[in-house]
């Protein structure tokens, strides 16, 4: 099983932000529901450009985008 994704934790981390602490507390609330629907519209696009790539072919790109969403190096 792969690692969580880096905007999921970020997210996880804001949301635990100590609200006693600092006034930001609605600010990084706000930035963890962000991170988290961005998170989801890179895996519905990711999804959508694979299945792309099954019906018609993948271009360098596109194996490109795919093995960088999925954490590869390229």
């Amino acid at each position: 099983m792969s690692a969580q994704p880096e905007a999921l934790r970020l997210a996880e981390r804001l949301e635990r932000y100590d609200a006693t602490r600092s006034g930001y507390a609605r600010h990084c609330y706000f930035a963890a529901a962000e991170l988290r629907r961005l998170h989801n519209v890179n895996a519905a696009l990711l999804e959508a450009l694979k299945d792309m790539g099954a019906r018609y072919g993948l271009t360098d790109l596109a194996r490109e985008a795919i093995a960088k969403a999925e954490g590869g190096t390229s």
